[in-house]
């Protein structure tokens, strides 16, 4: 009951401000009050999965709603001019197909060069697939996944690093949908860290789970892999929300004599500390670049690197946008991705080269 009045204490203002603002028929009012309705249904955990579709579109519905009136608005104060009531709705009916469209036929594949200018030449070319914030649940099911999976074995990588949130419910009820990832056929290796929503909804069920699929679990752990007699460190640290504390530094201890540090971690805030440990890649998710606008701006205020590339020192952090959706399917904004990340050696004093991305699309319905 608390919950259900701390959801309605939030959602009540905005529902009488489009009421006011926005309501020009009794259609209108009809449909703003379903939304809602649905909305104060969400802290209720036994939904029908339909009925938490719907759920999870009325978030979108709201978010277009809500911004392109707050837009419509503001253009009036300071113009004096307002645009009709039902443009309102023609933009947010628009944004909500084409983001459920750009949602649907991902993932897509984003390659990425990282040029180390003190990279081993036996470790030239050495290929990274990460998946990331996967979502597998109530609306992340086995064909999304089984076309994630075919995409990544066509690539052949030399590893696979799955950065969190790949499952997201109960593992009875999703462990079929999962099941597809078992296929995976990487080189050397598919390696896996928890993100928070595993940690929600049962941190051993889904790490028991993610074993059993042939990944490699880790856990404030390293794991080395060898490639043409070099040594890479492929490390993890656990989501914060766990009791456990997220400790990059014990995860060095068994690297000494790496070429390579990796460091896997759901949330790229570790980046900072990992280099100034000395890893030299870190792969992280989390943040979903925000996922749909107007969250893709206001995800800016909470993280430093929203996804894409940055560089901390001399360590590379990649951040991925995700390669499902969590809540609404809608991607606008923000595009779902396997991500290709090929190690690449350059000439000392070029660190600072520019990194090409190339992007192709391998989307689907």
């Amino acid at each position: 009951m608390r919950t259900l009045l701390s959801f309605t204490a939030i959602l009540f203002p905005a529902f009488l401000y489009l009421s006011f603002r926005l309501v020009h028929a009794w259609y209108d009012l009809c449909l703003l009050a379903l939304t809602f309705l649905l909305l104060l249904t969400f802290p209720f955990k036994k939904v029908h999965k339909a009925q938490l579709h719907l759920i999870y579109f009325s978030m979108g519905v709201l978010s277009y709603l809500t911004i392109y009136t707050l837009l419509r608005d503001l253009v009036g104060l300071v113009s004096g001019w307002y645009a009709p009531k039902g443009s309102v709705w023609l933009l947010s009916a628009l944004s909500l197909c084409y983001g459920l469209w750009n949602a649907l036929r991902g993932p897509r594949l984003k390659k990425i060069t990282l040029p180390y200018p003190d990279l081993p030449e036996e470790l030239d070319g050495f290929k990274i697939a990460q998946i990331s914030d996967l979502h597998v649940g109530p609306t992340i099911g086995r064909k999304y996944v089984e076309k994630t999976v075919d995409l990544i074995n066509s690539l052949a990588p030399d590893m696979i690093a799955m950065t969190g949130d790949i499952g997201d419910g109960p593992v009875k009820a999703f462990r079929d949908d999962i099941g597809p990832l078992a296929r995976l056929r990487p080189k050397l290796g598919t390696f896996y860290v928890p993100g928070n929503h595993e940690y929600y909804w049962g941190i051993n069920e889904w790490l028991g789970v993610m074993n059993n699929l042939g990944a490699v679990v880790l856990v404030n752990r390293g794991k080395i892999i060898y490639h043409n007699g070099k040594q890479i460190l492929v490390g993890g640290i656990p989501d914060p929300v766990a009791t456990l504390i997220p400790d990059p530094a014990t995860v060095l201890e068994a690297a000494t004599e790496s070429d390579m540090k990796i460091l896997l971690a759901h949330r790229p805030g570790f980046s900072k500390v990992a280099a100034e440990l000395g890893y030299d890649l870190q792969l992280s998710g989390h943040t979903h670049g925000g996922q749909f606008f107007p969250w893709t701006v206001a995800v800016r205020f909470f993280h430093e690197v929203t996804q894409g590339l940055m560089k901390t020192g001399k360590m590379w952090l990649y951040v991925s946008p995700g390669t499902g959706s969590w809540g609404p399917l809608l991607r606008l904004g923000t595009t779902p991705e396997v991500s290709l990340l090929t190690l690449k050696k350059l000439a000392k004093g070029n660190f600072d080269r520019k990194v090409h991305v190339v992007e192709s699309s391998h989307g689907f319905l």
